[in-house]
């Protein structure tokens, strides 16, 4: 069984209207809702093997903001090819990840992002998250898609596992519910 999760950056900072869009950082609600939601993937125990992360700033800063509160184990690795990358780029990545990461996260963009976890989302044990999924991945939300395939090259319709927005969190998991 593989495990993908799929989250979107977090909330990017527009104050600065001459700064390139790649080199975006988060906004203050951004930084806390990245942290939040490293808190609930720790407490659900889905911390990633192998994480691939876009090399634009504010995805770079969320993954580095959920960090601390993750496995030490994963691998992380930044790649130029997930800004802004297609659905269908983003699903010919994922099935070259190495087959020994049970569980991939990446961090990238929409429209692609969100285009992919509505292609493999194909069935879900809460209907309600399916449709909430299909109307829109916003910043800081995640998708657990799991695949019962032993090799990543063979993912495709999936299961939706749990769609989570961060203001699903703000009451849900305790402040000091980081790292030991």
């Amino acid at each position: 069984m593989k495990t993908l999760l799929l989250l979107r950056h977090a909330k990017s900072d527009w104050a600065n209207p001459g700064l390139d869009d790649f080199d975006r950082p988060l906004n203050a609600r951004g930084r806390k809702a990245a942290t939040r939601m490293a808190r609930f993937i720790r407490s659900e125990d889905l911390s990633p093997d192998l994480v691939w992360c876009s090399t634009a700033a504010r995805a770079r800063e969320t993954w580095s903001l959920m960090a601390p509160t993750l496995s030490d184990e994963a691998e992380v690795v930044s790649r130029d090819d997930l800004y802004l990358a297609s659905r269908e780029r983003l699903l010919a990545v994922a099935r070259t990840a190495p087959d020994h990461a049970q569980r991939l996260m990446i961090v990238a963009h929409n429209p692609g992002l969100h285009d992919l976890a509505v292609s493999l989302a194909t069935t879900s044990r809460d209907q309600a998250e399916l449709i909430q999924l299909v109307g829109g991945l916003p910043t800081s939300a995640l998708a657990i898609v799991v695949f019962c395939v032993d090799v990543w090259a063979g993912i495709s319709n999936g299961e939706l596992l749990q769609f989570v927005r961060p203001k699903q969190l703000q009451h849900r998991i305790h402040p000091d519910a980081t790292r030991a």
